[in-house]
């Protein structure tokens, strides 16, 4: 009696064993089949290997993979069931080809194992396809996050904000700071003493957080030469590795500021100096005048008797240009050349230039004509 009840209890077991794993196979969202061990032909199929190969039940059961063109690599079907009569496969990646011709990407693992005496390999394939297209959209992604990030004039470098390590930084950074691509990422900011002020840092990270990010922020940073560079920062905080960064764009403006200081110096000495000094390009267009040009082409049209030094420079200047003596001609009231000034207007000026009456006559009939400047 006992051992009926033994034996009972093991079919039972074995039974209810099944029907789990007939249960797992019908719904697993993975495509599974069993195939014979001895020469691969499909002994049973789920409705997900249905659904991702689009072939029938009717149509698999008796064939083996590769009579059903399953394989997109021609030959490894063999190769497969040959490597499954030692062992199991865990996680190998082939292409595989749907009835209509499609390729998607799976992950295959196998195990073989003996149905009803017969012995027989459990295999599962999940498709992989939308996460390979991911994971190469990722990489042409970061490819061309590579290719922007090494090629721009600008420096560039990624830091973790915690504690200024270098995590990546490009050749405009290096060409600012001075030290090469590998020193600086064994080193934080802090280390190679690139901040002049750290009281900049920690302005730049308070406006990080009250704005989200930061553009056009100057700060002096210090070359490994002990030089001085003046740039503009843009920075954006980035998460890598759960780990919270900074992606900071750093613009060199030290020779365009440079530049800057010495044009508004020479533009500053320009007016103020004491003679009258008009700039025109070769069609007569004035681009430049002094204070004092100006200051003088007043006192020829209202006859002051006021001084107004004249170099010999400024003589030709005054005679050569155009448009200098639209100015001289214009009548107070219509800003127009009138007819009636041009001849006292010539003559002052030329009085002023200390040249002859005939040289006025001869002006005054071109002042006549005179357009105004463009």
């Amino acid at each position: 009696m006992r051992e009926v009840i033994i034996d009972t209890s093991d079919r039972e077991a074995s039974c209810l064993s099944e029907g789990k794993f007939a249960s797992v196979f019908a719904q697993c969202p993975d495509a599974m089949i069993i195939a014979s061990l001895v020469d691969g032909h499909i002994m049973d199929a789920n409705a997900a290997f249905v659904e991702r190969t689009g072939l029938t039940l009717d149509e698999v059961i008796g064939k083996t993979p590769t009579q059903l063109d399953l394989w997109a690599v021609p030959g490894i079907g063999p190769k497969v069931l040959q490597q499954l009569q030692t062992g199991n496969i865990h996680n190998l990646e082939i292409p595989f080809r749907r009835k209509n011709g499609e390729t998607f990407s799976g992950l295959m693992s196998a195990q073989p194992f003996d149905q009803s005496s017969t012995p027989a390999v459990l295999v599962i394939v999940r498709d992989i396809t939308q996460r390979k297209q991911a994971q190469q959209q990722l990489q042409l992604s970061e490819e061309k996050f590579a290719k922007a990030f090494h090629a721009s004039p600008d420096g560039l470098a990624i830091t973790r904000q915690q504690d200024g390590m270098l995590l990546e930084v490009n050749e405009g950074f290096c060409r600012i700071t001075g030290y090469s691509e590998a020193y600086c990422l064994e080193h934080s900011t802090f280390d190679l003493g690139v901040w002049v002020d750290l009281g900049d840092r920690s302005r730049l990270i308070e406006q990080l957080k009250r704005h989200g990010s930061v553009r056009d922020f100057r700060a002096r940073l210090r070359n490994v030469d002990g030089s001085i560079r003046l740039c503009e920062l843009s920075s954006h905080p980035i998460v890598i590795a759960g780990d919270d960064c900074l992606l900071t764009i750093a613009r060199d403006i030290t020779e365009s500021r440079q530049m800057q200081e010495k044009l508004h110096l020479a533009a500053t000495v320009f007016e103020s100096t004491a003679e009258g000094v008009l700039i025109t390009d070769t069609n007569q267009r004035i681009n430049a005048v002094t204070r004092s040009a100006i200051y003088c082409s007043r006192a020829s049209h209202t006859g002051s008797r006021r001084p107004c030094a004249m170099s010999t420079r400024w003589r030709a200047l005054v005679v050569t240009s155009s448009s200098f003596c639209y100015l001289a001609c214009c009548s107070p009231a219509t800003h127009k050349p009138s007819p009636t000034n041009c001849w006292p207007a010539s003559t002052r000026l030329l009085k002023l230039a200390n040249m002859s009456s005939t040289s006025a006559r001869a002006l005054a009939a071109v002042f006549s004509r005179l357009t105004a400047p463009t």
